[in-house]
């Protein structure tokens, strides 16, 4: 059979691989993190939501691939908020489990604070480096916990300068899920509550907010009983849309680099 995987990187056979870098030379890479995005929503949303609109936005493109999402993320620092003081013992009752096991067994799970994002930054940069090894002469970086943006921002520069300086010029772009196209997202809340419900419907459940009111806006929106899936899919084709027109000006202009690499953006 040739039918393609819907831009799903790990179901591509090689030469699925050749064809849609054929019709849309340009890899997606999801970030996302593992933390609490209320009662009724699962703890991958993060990468799950950006991992659904980076496919729809192949399909816009009509080529293209998504690799898998690189989850990570450590809580008690000011760019990864985890599961904040208010909101630990309810999600240790909900997990089942004790507040000290949620809060951690040490800070930055053993590191310094610059330890744990540098290593976060060369986990983004060994990416980077596979999908290029596979072909692919551009990168988008779309990012569905927003400030894991700020850290993959300078590897995205620095790999696309090192590459140009190799003689295997590999362009990158960046952005949260809703960025592109000048929207706003939450936590948890009727924005994630919605993409989560368009991209994996079984995966949210309101009426764990209806059957536990005590946990409503504990640590997410307190919107988000006003979610619908029917919401999610406008938003999911709109953040698509932006991230496809992005992703093929990186197409179309290679090996020109996106005016944010020179931090105009």
């Amino acid at each position: 059979m040739n039918e393609q995987p819907e831009g799903r990187f790990e179901c591509m056979r090689p030469h699925q691989v050749r064809e849609c870098r054929e019709k849309a030379d340009v890899a997606f890479l999801p970030l996302g993190s593992l933390e609490w995005h209320g009662i009724q929503n699962p703890l991958g949303t993060d990468a799950m939501k950006a991992h659904h609109v980076c496919c729809a936005a192949t399909r816009k493109l009509g080529g293209g691939a998504v690799f898998p999402p690189l989850i990570w993320g450590l809580p008690k620092d000011s760019f990864y908020t985890g599961i904040a003081e208010g909101v630990i013992d309810k999600a240790a009752e909900a997990f089942g489990t004790e507040v000290e096991r949620v809060r951690g067994f040490a800070e930055h799970g053993g590191m310094d604070l610059q330890q744990q994002w540098l290593f976060y930054q060369r986990l983004v940069r060994m990416c980077l480096e596979q999908m290029a090894a596979f072909g692919f002469r551009s990168i988008y970086i779309c990012s569905g916990h927003n400030p894991l943006v700020h850290w993959a921002k300078p590897v995205a520069i620095a790999f696309a300068r090192a590459s140009r300086m190799a003689g295997q010029t590999v362009t990158v772009d960046w952005g949260g899920e809703f960025d592109a196209a000048g929207l706003r997202g939450d936590h948890g809340g009727k924005w994630e509550t919605s993409h989560m419900m368009a991209a994996n419907p079984s995966s949210v459940d309101l009426s764990e907010i209806e059957n536990h009111p005590e946990y409503r806006g504990v640590g997410a929106g307190a919107n988000a009983l006003e979610s619908t899936r029917e919401q999610g899919e406008k938003w999911v084709d709109a953040c698509a849309e932006a991230i496809a027109h992005e992703a093929r000006w990186l197409v179309e202009h290679y090996p020109e680099l996106p005016k944010r690499h020179q931090h105009l953006r």
